[in-house]
């Protein structure tokens, strides 16, 4: 595994909450608790809240993972712009020096090339950001994913073992491996975050979609007891499902979040887009300590 280590505090101004003024329908919860439906329009109440709420003298520390993907590179973009230190991890090196080169602010940035299949790797990434930073990070992006399709008769099982380990397995490993710094951060009174990127094919009928649906079925059962689990401790565990149309694939084709060049023709304009992903992400890690974007699925208009 190698790192590309250069890392300097530093503050940035964020102008999110003064550009976007949006009337949204959320699926609020308080960790911990019951689950609350709210309509909602940004007043000046409302905005100031959250903003004041999510703008520390201090920047926070963002891992993402399967940072060179079209979805991970726009929410390292994203947080990177918002003036916090961010931590680009996924296999690809060159592709990583290529994400910072394009950052604003690449004197806080770290790249680490390692595989979240493989726990030593994670465990040394770990390691690597603590030599970095001094600190553990306090808000995870699981990014790092994959999509094979086929019919089921035809799949090849080396495929299915493919996304598994990468999606299912990676998403274990990394969560596991970076608890220390998301539960000390919450008992701290910090800001603590868990972002897991699905997808909601799982809730479809489809062909050639059936063990990618099952893993992100997975994926989002796991995000549910997470948040059971780590909410009362006061970590926000999020589960972002996006969407996307393609006139090539159909409607409901499901964007690939992996390092795979081949996704970069499947966002159209009629999608949601990664940037829109990346949106969601720093709205829902902004919020005030107590609200929780629990479970967010991002659909095209007219689908």
């Amino acid at each position: 595994m190698s790192a590309d280590i250069v890392c300097t505090q530093r503050t940035a101004p964020r102008d999110w909450w003064s550009i976007h003024r949006p009337l949204v329908k959320s699926s609020f919860q308080a960790a911990g608790s019951e689950e609350i439906h709210l309509w909602t329009s940004y007043d000046d109440e409302w905005t100031n809240m959250i903003a004041s709420n999510a703008r520390p003298s201090d920047p926070r520390l963002a891992l993402v993972t399967g940072a060179t993907g079209l979805i991970g590179s726009a929410i390292a973009r994203k947080l990177d712009a918002r003036g916090e230190n961010v931590v680009l991890l996924a296999r690809n090196a060159r592709k990583l020096q290529r994400l910072k080169s394009q950052l604003q602010h690449q004197d806080s940035t770290m790249t680490i090339s390692a595989d979240v299949r493989e726990p030593f790797d994670v465990v040394e990434a770990r390691e690597a950001i603590r030599e970095g930073f001094d600190a553990d990070p306090d808000l995870i992006v699981v990014g790092a994913t994959i999509l094979r399709t086929a019919e089921f008769p035809t799949a090849v099982p080396a495929e299915w073992s493919s996304m598994i380990n990468t999606n299912f397995e990676g998403m274990l490993h990394t969560v596991q491996t970076f608890m220390d710094g998301v539960l000390a951060a919450a008992a701290d009174g910090r800001a603590a975050d868990i972002v897991i990127l699905g997808s909601p094919q799982a809730r479809k009928r489809s062909q050639r979609y059936g063990v990618f649906s099952a893993i992100t079925a997975a994926q989002a059962q796991l995000a549910k007891h997470l948040r059971a689990e780590l909410g009362p401790q006061g970590v926000r565990i999020h589960h972002l499902a996006a969407e996307y149309a393609d006139p090539d694939l159909g409607e409901d084709a499901i964007g690939e979040t992996g390092e795979d060049d081949r996704a970069d023709h499947r966002w159209d304009e009629a999608s949601t887009g990664p940037a829109s992903v990346a949106e969601v992400v720093d709205f829902a890690t902004r919020l005030p300590l107590r609200a929780n974007l629990a479970e967010v699925t991002l659909r095209v208009v007219d689908a």
